[in-house]
């Protein structure tokens, strides 16, 4: 026979009790997922928030009066949306001082496509004067955008070369974007004018409308202006006719940021409440369990154990199944935020983009170390009571 050492006493302890190890295990699993996924999808929101950051591109963004919350929509989750403002108004905007350069789109809600289980968001950009996702575009792709030809986002389906087919015409996919973490990812580009034939198609009633038509005006304005000042010129050359809202790329920022920060505290806000539950509890079980254990204790004090050894196979018991629960739930929460991205994405509603490997382990980490330190923590206050107790009162209080 080995010898018995300290882990095989442990062990052989935590099997003797498989519920009340398999409940102890369950909740340290439980909060360790709650810690490890809220970190990661923090950190997902913050790499989304930078992402959205990094390839605003634009200032200043001129929408349709009343529009000015869809266009969030349209970049931050791609919800799909149809509005038009008149073209001439690109005219107006370029010409005010101040403006570097302004570019329109048109947004076409698609109808449900085999791309995808819901309806899409289709972009038509003017190849000739965009400066917001063009270069990027590029990226995707090796010349310019052709009439029946499209660039997607990282999450429609379909590989390079096959074909989509929207309002009964087809397209070719000829690039794929890189995750943005943004509405973009559920997007569909293409030229400016297909975009105005797809909606002459879907709309044919507006079909005049939307050859003189846009969705947006994106502007980048001159080093050192304000984005205000654009605003204010666009009203003072058309006053009140202008019927247009004005949405500026920093409050954007802002908003995002609050709504971020909000989310980030209430996630570790509900991670730190449980693990206060989560340390009661089992301090209350090791609590009781001593009472039941006394005489346990007391017959290895008598075989010649050592208060150290029999407090450390106290410890090693906790630690065991601290271990085994982190490990257990930092796995289910490694599957949940990996698989689930796109729910989780939606369902929050901001820009969502996997970080960089750094943030996996700093996660992984913290969630190991705050999950394995939970039971040793909660058993210190029994260990504390073994190591007062002598053998004698020991066995007759375990009695």
């Amino acid at each position: 026979m080995p010898p018995l050492s300290s882990l095989r006493i442990a062990l052989a302890n935590l099997s003797q009790k498989p519920f009340r190890s398999m409940s102890l295990a369950l909740i340290v699993a439980i909060f360790s997922f709650m810690l490890f996924s809220g970190t990661m999808v923090s950190a997902n929101l913050q790499a989304g928030i930078q992402s959205l950051s990094a390839r605003m591109g634009a200032d200043l963004l001129v929408v349709p009066q009343g529009e000015g919350k869809k266009i969030e929509s349209v970049i931050l989750r791609a919800e799909p949306t149809t509005f038009y403002i008149d073209e001439s108004l690109l005219n107006v905007v370029q010409k005010i001082d101040g403006v570097a350069q302004a570019s329109g789109q048109l947004f076409i809600s698609s109808l449900d496509a085999q791309c995808c289980s819901v309806k899409v968001q289709l972009i038509g950009i003017d190849q000739a004067t965009d400066f917001v996702v063009g270069p990027w575009l590029k990226k995707a792709s090796d010349h310019p955008l052709k009439e029946n030809e499209v660039i997607v986002g990282d999450y429609i389906f379909g590989e390079i070369g096959s074909e989509l087919m929207f309002y009964n015409q087809k397209f070719k996919i000829v690039g794929r974007l890189e995750p943005t973490g943004m509405g973009f990812d559920s997007s569909i580009f293409m030229t400016l004018d297909m975009a105005r034939k797809l909606g002459e198609i879907a709309t044919p009633e507006k079909a005049d409308q939307i050859e003189k038509s846009l969705s947006a005006i994106l502007v980048r304005v001159k080093p050192g202006v304000d984005p205000i000042s654009i605003s204010d010129g666009v009203l003072d050359q058309l006053g009140l006719r202008a019927n247009v809202n004005f949405v500026f790329a920093s409050n954007m920022m802002s908003d995002t940021s609050a709504k971020l920060q909000k989310i980030v505290g209430v996630m570790y806000s509900v991670a730190g409440v449980f693990w206060l539950v989560a340390a009661l509890v089992m301090f209350v079980v090791y609590f009781f369990a001593f009472n039941e254990r006394q005489k346990e204790f007391a017959t290895l004090r008598a075989l010649g154990a050592s208060k150290r050894r029999v407090i450390g196979i106290v410890l090693g018991e906790s630690t065991m199944l601290s271990t085994i629960g982190a490990v257990v739930g930092i796995f289910f929460g490694f599957i949940v935020v990996n698989f689930f991205s796109v729910s989780i994405s939606k369902t929050i509603g901001l820009p969502y983009l996997a970080p960089e490997a750094a943030a996996w382990i700093e996660a992984f980490a913290i969630a190991l170390v705050a999950g394995v330190i939970t039971c040793p923590l909660a058993a210190l206050p029994t260990a504390w009571r073994i190591g007062r107790k002598d053998i004698y009162t020991s066995l007759r209080e375990g009695e």
